[in-house]
């Protein structure tokens, strides 16, 4: 009796345990739905969105496609939307609710969405369209999209990611030749290495004779301006040492000072400037000439001087 007792007390166990187990999917899905729901209700449609599909995947019912649809729609996802709803058709019968309403639907969808066919020059790469995964390379099958601009992304083993901008109109088929970027080493063996820089022309005579003619000419400007500047503070001077004079003369005078006094310090530093480097240049041009001079003998001597 005690046997059968147990054996009883078993079964109804095995049974409940396996009823709880039955419903825990329904539970779940149901509160998935629910969240959705109240997401939607909320106008949080991304999150609506991931629980009603959720809640499809936790206990498929066909009833919850209808609000899968819905939800796309409100995001303008036409396509995905499109799609969900043909399905939600295709799994129902012809008493279901919102039928009517579904088809109605499907009739706007279909004026809103066009085609879209990509090509590709690599194997096994991964497309996204708008950051949505559509599939691997080679794509054979025309991809349906929503109308407007569409973000075409291919991310390949060892490659930089390709991206390409489209414009899909309703009703057309738009072909994209996705052309992708080559590995970083194979883009780095394409490149050819710079040319070295060659070594610098040493001075010649001909630029030893124009520095120096520089040098010297900016000289010359320079005691020029100076002395200039010299009278015209000695006028100055006279003026202000004259009755009457007027304010006017003694600045238009000062003024001209000043001019010149400026006027002569920028051309001695640059004549200054023009001398070191002319300077440089004929030491340089003369330790040149006396190596070119010493391999040119009969004895090869480098000689040089400091």
């Amino acid at each position: 009796m005690r046997t059968l007792l147990r054996l009883g007390l078993c079964l109804f166990a095995l049974c409940l345990a396996s009823r709880a187990l039955a419903d825990n999917p329904s539970r779940d899905a149901g509160t998935h739905f629910q969240r959705g729901v109240e997401l939607y209700n909320d106008g949080d449609f991304r999150g609506a969105l991931v629980e009603f599909k959720r809640a499809y995947s936790t206990w498929p019912r066909a009833n919850v496609l209808y609000d899968i649809g819905q939800t796309e729609y409100q995001l303008l996802d036409y396509a995905s939307s499109l799609r969900t709803m043909e399905r939600y058709l295709a799994e129902t019968g012809p008493n279901a609710a919102h039928r009517s309403e579904v088809e109605s639907t499907v009739e706007v969808l279909r004026g809103r969405v066009g085609r879209l066919s990509i090509i590709t020059d690599a194997t096994d790469c991964d497309i996204t369209i708008d950051d949505q995964p559509v599939g691997t390379t080679p794509i054979t099958q025309v991809l349906l999209v929503s109308v407007g601009a569409r973000r075409i992304a291919a991310v390949c083993p060892g490659r930089p990611t390709t991206t390409r901008q489209v414009e899909v109109a309703a009703g057309e088929t738009v072909r994209l030749d996705l052309k992708l970027r080559p590995p970083p080493m194979a883009a780095l063996r394409n490149l050819t290495p710079p040319a070295k820089p060659g070594p610098k022309a040493p001075p010649t005579r001909m630029g030893l004779t124009i520095g120096w003619t520089v040098t010297a000419i900016l000289a010359a400007a320079t005691i020029a301006v100076g002395s200039s500047a010299l009278v015209e503070q000695s006028r100055l001077e006279t003026l202000k040492q004259s009755y009457p004079v007027t304010r006017d003369a003694l600045d238009r005078q000062a003024s001209l000072n000043t001019g010149l006094a400026i006027a002569s310090d920028a051309l001695g530093v640059a004549a200054l400037a023009a001398a070191g480097v002319s300077t440089y240049l004929t030491v340089k041009y003369d330790r040149e000439r006396k190596v070119r001079l010493s391999l040119n003998g009969s004895n090869v001597l480098l000689v040089t001087t400091f």
